[in-house]
């Protein structure tokens, strides 16, 4: 095979079964001798069977799949460490819970040709049925990393941001703007990631076509787990926005957010709660939850002799969500 133009990152740690799957689904990926790729697998320093997985489908797989292992837990480490191995002027990034449709990468990068941009994403379906999905209120949806934009191609806008998940990088972007920021512990480097490649110019565009499927497995779904998903969403927002923005603007922010929380999410929640409605409840209490996270570590940058956020989160963990055996988060 010829040199590789895409390199698909996969960072993965203890979900070697699920990492059997989603590897099927990339390596049978419908390209052309035209668009040549890699895998490229980086182990999380797992305790399982990963490597005997990667290694087995390598042996039989005509698209070249690398094992890497990086020791250092954590999102940031690891993709970086597969930036380091990868040898394609593009990296894609996958998660190892994921399956991807059979022309994800072909409609990435054709994306990329047809707009100029170093930066493409794509849509993040939940693998659940009809009715599963009609039970779950948007906001379980969205903190359950689905993502549905625009039914075309679009510029992202505004907040927007691409997920690590599906979205596909120029290598040139991280040589402009530097890799994955490993001091974020409990997640968000991807989204710090692309807020600095959109301050430095570079274009990021969404394709509905590149889709790719995220599993559900039914502990994902537990209240514990579902709040884990919404603080560590929103710890993410509030470190980048003490980071980019100075100490007047961010009280405001909190006392917008508290505000809304108070006075239109709370009452909602109570009405949905008098009326029976579960999936009132759960959206209600997703919105609680972020605007709560949000607002603790926010206080916790600014006064941190006041707000101990530490000592709140400590048993919220990168390992407990990646392997889903408790309620953490990644």
């Amino acid at each position: 095979m010829n040199s590789p133009i895409i390199s698909i990152v996969v960072p993965t740690y203890n979900r070697a079964d699920m990492l059997e799957e989603a590897l099927q689904t990339l390596v049978r990926q419908q390209t052309s001798d035209q668009l040549p790729y890699e895998v490229v697998v980086v182990d999380n320093a797992s305790t399982d069977s990963t490597r005997q997985v990667v290694e087995r489908i390598a042996k039989a797989s005509e698209v070249p799949v690398n094992y890497v292992y990086e020791k250092t837990p954590g999102d940031a480490p690891a993709r970086n460490r597969g930036i380091a191995e990868a040898r394609g002027d593009w990296l894609a990034f996958f998660d190892d819970d994921q399956f991807a449709e059979p022309d994800w990468i072909a409609k990435l990068h054709e994306a990329a040709l047809q707009t100029g941009a170093s930066i493409v994403g794509g849509p993040v379906h939940l693998d659940l049925t009809a009715e599963e999905l009609d039970a779950l209120s948007m906001p379980c949806r969205h903190a359950l990393r689905e993502t549905r934009l625009y039914n075309k191609i679009h510029p992202y806008v505004k907040q927007q941001l691409p997920g690590g998940g599906n979205v596909m990088v120029a290598r040139a972007v991280f040589d402009a703007v530097g890799p994955f920021d490993t001091t974020m512990l409990n997640g968000g480097s991807d989204s710090d990631f692309f807020r600095r490649a959109q301050a430095a110019g570079h274009v990021m565009i969404y394709t509905p076509d590149a889709v790719i499927r995220h599993r559900v497995p039914e502990q994902r779904l537990s209240p514990e787990r579902l709040k884990w998903e919404a603080f560590e969403g929103h710890e993410s927002i509030a470190k980048i926005d003490h980071e980019s923005k100075r100490t007047p603007v961010l009280l405001l922010i909190c006392a917008v957010r508290l505000g809304r929380a108070l006075a239109v999410h709370a009452p909602l929640w109570l009405w949905a709660r008098v009326r029976g409605d579960q999936r009132g409840m759960q959206g209600n209490r997703i919105r609680l939850w972020r605007a709560e996270a949000y607002l603790r570590q926010a206080l916790s940058l600014i006064a941190p002799r006041l707000v101990r956020q530490k000592a709140i989160l400590a048993h919220l963990t990168f390992r407990d969500r990646v392997t889903g055996n408790s309620v953490e988060g990644k």
